[in-house]
């Protein structure tokens, strides 16, 4: 291998450097032996502190297994594996005691074996003892406070000790170590709940009651493990120092995430290799990853030396910049970083913290209102603050950033914490352990996260001189729908709808002074006076100032620009058959079918949006989102996402059409849906709106998502084919009655067969009666009201039924001319007033309702479902035997749910 294709200490710190100033993404930081063996015992050191204690009948046996290797790491492993037999699990974790307590100089040589035995003493010295902490972890660990809190990722290690835990408690990073010696392992979202930097201790922990040492243990597939990882490596640099690559529970899931390229999940692999020989550094497994897409080699780099002032802060800086684990300082003096373009911005992507930083965007008016509001708080002590409330792309997300800019730079006594994706939940504890570090503005965008724990934690914030504030940005529709009215005494809302004459100007100027002014060279009162008669003429509507700014920077010209978009998406491969244009068409497409202005939560969820690429939905905020928010193509309400404007949405609805990708992104959305349906997730997920998609949309697009949502449900779902049926009947194509008759015989096969049935047989009714076979479609509609079909009968499945099977039962009247059934579709329309109310009879039975005085009317309940029952035995029996339908009957139909929904007392007469 050419040497040019590994880097050394010097590109790595580069890298590092690069990573720290973009922040873009999370570092995971994996930490082997090789930095704590510079105060604790190495590998064979430590194998003689195990000799010494294996009982002395057992040490001839030892010492003939440890002879038998000749690797160290080996011979270690063989050592532990003896111990654990011959002294059992408790002496192997004295005997690891005893060597981590060599760092700890308050543990006097004659004490070491006393304290070795009690764990809880060990804690203790964590907590209070002096300890020698490598240079390589103190160096970290100050570069590692003067991260971004949205860099600080987990800390993985393979080491038992908690010297990498004092260091970072050292530099002002609280943390907390998690043990996992076997595959019980923390779940993502008890890492996620985590209120200290968690640091995963994957062979155990000192401390403990057990660790990974032996063979077996070590080299044992760990399932469990390997999801965590999963997600922890996703959409992050991952940096391996001190780490000798031996194939445990880490090694082997990051070698099928390097060598699987398509489940590398945009990570980028960072490997510091002591070695400065090539050959002997790729030795193993390492060999393997080299030339992966994402994995990077660095030869010859001392972990003690890798993290120098250069990269970190001294400790006063360090002091001043940490923060709460989930959280970063808004920096009193911010540094736009040599590389930052403001063309993203104009353009309108989802704003950076260099487009926040004084004098580079204007300042609109309803900023400087959310400003004074905050600093009204402020200057009582806290106990309030104030919210930036309104529809997408106003302005929110920009703002919520120059005002946190203001008030690092213009109160220094106050800290500025700005909330990370993942950040712990907001708790009295944390609030209180916040405030005890100085008076705290806490600043987040998308505050309908935390509303609901703002609420129940007020006792602690809510005082005037709390040491607490608030600077939020909401959509308003989330807000208020939320516990925001709750907090109306304490938050002052400032709406964030539209621009004035002002603020047309100002934008305008800005554009000048960076060149950005559309058309080239027209004149500022021009572009002016275009984006307030812009932003005028869309008052009424939502995302006005995006609107304007779309509107005056591109006119006529916005199709042809997104198109150029959506054909760049295409680009970037997300799996063997799916990219990012297809992603960002699902996205537009919900948009468009239900949510246009993204005011009813409807839009693409990010469950749904990693569905569509087939990952797990912790896998949206990764490469997927981050790009689609570079290229100004998305922004979000809560945990939906939508494109920046809904005429995007709409041209690009149009673009896939004439395209010829429609079917496959309404398919994909549908299919997204149906996947995360049958993997039991929450409906907190949003899935449902991208799995019953069909149900809003026109023929073929109907029939496209309601095909996707099939594929994603596979063999076990009813529910899904019952909504194809739906839009096969509704395209009126023959299509219907075909796909009916193939599902009948095997209904009960399906899981959800109780909860979908009746609805299957209503749409197989309709479907037949529109074939003209009005007595079969007559027997399957009374069926779905029986009492013995599946779940119990509920109201709008009632209704649904009773007036299919009205309609039926005309259809058969004008066929037959028979006497004994005239009456059953007014008595359906009587029944379907008394479940459902007089005006759903009347909007879809009215042509059957009989007068007010009809004598009809004065039938009982009992009388009217006993008719109906007599009127349709035979035709029910009859149905079931022409169509196969997979179904018990039992001679003769019983109506008492039906009766029961008639008859309970209403809360309106007009229902």
């Amino acid at each position: 291998m050419d040497p040019i294709d590994f880097g050394d200490i010097s590109d790595l710190r580069i890298r590092l450097q690069v990573l720290a100033e973009e922040a873009d993404r999370r570092l995971v930081t994996v930490f082997g032996s090789g930095i704590s063996s510079e105060v604790l015992p190495n590998v064979p050191q430590l194998t003689e502190i195990f000799r010494a204690h294996v009982p002395k009948a057992g040490l001839a046996r030892f010492d003939a297994t440890v002879a038998e290797a000749t690797d160290p790491g080996v011979k270690y492993q063989n050592a532990a594996a003896v111990l654990t037999k011959q002294a059992g699990e408790h002496t192997v974790m004295r005997a690891i005691r005893t060597a981590v307590l060599q760092a700890c100089p308050d543990v006097t040589e004659k004490d070491v074996a006393e304290v070795a035995r009690d764990a809880e003493r060990c804690r203790e010295y964590v907590k209070t003892g002096n300890w020698t902490i490598p240079r390589g972890y103190q160096r970290f660990a100050k570069f590692f406070a003067s991260l971004n809190g949205r860099v600080r990722g987990p800390i993985i290690t393979t080491n038992f000790d908690p010297l990498i835990e004092i260091a970072l408690q050292q530099a002002g990073v609280p943390s907390h170590p998690i043990p996992i010696p076997t595959d019980t392992t923390p779940t993502p979202q008890q890492l996620k709940e985590a209120i200290a930097q968690p640091v995963l201790h994957i062979h155990g922990y000192w401390t403990g009651m057990a660790t990974s040492n032996v063979p077996t243990r070590i080299t044992s597939e760990r399932p469990g493990l390997d999801d965590v990882l999963k997600e922890l490596l996703t959409n992050s640099v991952v940096l391996v120092v001190g780490y000798s690559g031996w194939l445990d529970g880490f090694m082997k899931s990051l070698r099928s995430r390097v060598l699987n390229k398509t489940d590398l999940l945009q990570a980028e692999v960072l490997w510091a290799a002591y070695e400065s020989d090539a050959a002997a550094a790729t030795s193993g497994v390492i060999g393997e990853f080299v030339g992966a897409p994402g994995f990077t080699l660095y030869l010859g780099v001392d972990g003690h030396e890798l993290f120098t002032d250069e990269l970190g802060e001294d400790e006063a800086e360090t002091e001043e910049t940490s923060s709460p684990f989930g959280y970063s300082r808004v920096p009193q003096f911010p540094v736009v970083p040599a590389s930052y373009q403001p063309e993203a911005f104009a353009e309108g992507s989802q704003p950076v913290w260099a487009d926040a930083a004084p004098g580079r965007w204007p300042v609109l008016s309803s900023t400087v209102s959310l400003e004074q509001k905050v600093v009204e708080s402020l200057r009582v002590g806290g106990g309030g603050g104030a919210v930036a409330i309104g529809p997408l792309g106003e302005g929110k997300s920009l703002a919520l950033r120059q005002v946190a800019h203001a008030v690092a730079g213009s109160r220094p006594e106050w800290n500025v914490l700005w909330r990370e994706p993942g950040a712990p939940a907001l708790t009295k504890d944390w609030l209180n352990d916040v405030r005890a570090a100085g008076k705290t503005l806490i600043c987040v965008d998308e505050a309908d996260l935390i509303m609901d724990a703002m609420a129940s934690t007020k006792d602690v914030w809510a005082a005037e001189g709390s040491g607490i504030a608030f600077l939020l940005a909401s959509h308003d529709r989330l807000w208020w729908q939320g516990a925001g009215s709750t907090l109306r005494p304490w938050i002052d809302d400032v709406l964030f709808h539209g621009i004035t004459d002002d603020d047309a100007r100002n934008i305008a100027l800005t554009w000048q002074e960076l060149g950005l002014l559309p058309d080239g060279n027209q004149e500022v009162e021009t572009v002016t006076e275009r984006l307030a008669t812009s932003a005028g003429a869309m008052a009424a509507e939502s995302n006005t100032l995006f609107g304007a700014v779309l509107d005056v920077r591109y006119g006529a010209d916005l199709g042809a620009r997104v198109e150029d978009l959506v054909r760049k998406l295409h680009e970037i491969k997300l799996t063997d058959s799916v990219d990012l244009g297809d992603v960002f068409g699902g996205i537009c497409v919900m948009q468009h079918a239900l949510d246009k202005d993204g005011n009813r939560g409807k839009g693409a969820s990010r469950s749904v949006i990693a569905a569509m690429a087939g990952l797990d939905p912790v896998f949206a905020d990764g490469k997927i989102l981050q790009t689609l928010g570079r290229e100004a193509a998305v922004t979000f309400a809560g945990n939906r996402v939508y494109c920046r404007h809904p005429s995007i949405a709409a041209t690009v609805v149009d673009y896939l059409a004439r395209e010829g990708t429609a079917a496959k992104v309404y398919e994909l959305v549908g299919q997204a849906g149906g996947v995360r349906l049958v993997r039991n997730a929450s409906t907190l997920e949003g899935y449902r709106d991208a799995y019953l998609l069909s149900r809003s949309l026109p023929a073929p697009e109907s029939v496209w998502a309601a095909t996707g949502a099939v594929k994603g449900t596979g063999l076990r779902v009813l529910e899904s084919r019952v909504s194809l049926l739906r839009v096969f009947r509704l395209e009126a194509k023959q299509r219907a009655g075909a796909f009916a008759r193939g599902l009948a015989p095997r209904l009960k096969t399906y899981d959800d067969y109780g909860g979908a049935v009746r609805a299957f047989l209503v749409e197989y009714s309709i479907s037949l009666r529109n074939e003209g076979e009005a007595q079969t479609s007559v027997g399957l509609a009374a069926l779905a009201l029986d009492d013995r079909v599946g779940y119990a009968l509920v109201e709008d499945r009632a209704g649904y039924a009773l007036v299919s099977l009205a309609k039926s039962a005309a259809a058969l009247n004008a066929q037959t001319s028979n006497a004994a059934t005239r009456d059953a579709p007014a008595l359906c329309a009587i029944l379907l007033e008394r479940v459902c109310g007089t005006e759903i009879a009347s909007k879809y039975l009215s042509r059957y309702r009989p007068p007010a005085h009809h004598e009809l009317r004065q039938l009982s309940t009992v009388k009217l479902c006993g008719q109906l029952a007599t009127m349709f035995d035979k035709a029910a029996a009859q149905a079931v035997q022409a169509t196969k339908v997979d179904l018990e009957t039992h001679g003769v139909l019983s109506f008492d749910t039906l009766r029961r929904l008639a008859d309970r007392p209403r809360w309106s007469a007009s229902r």
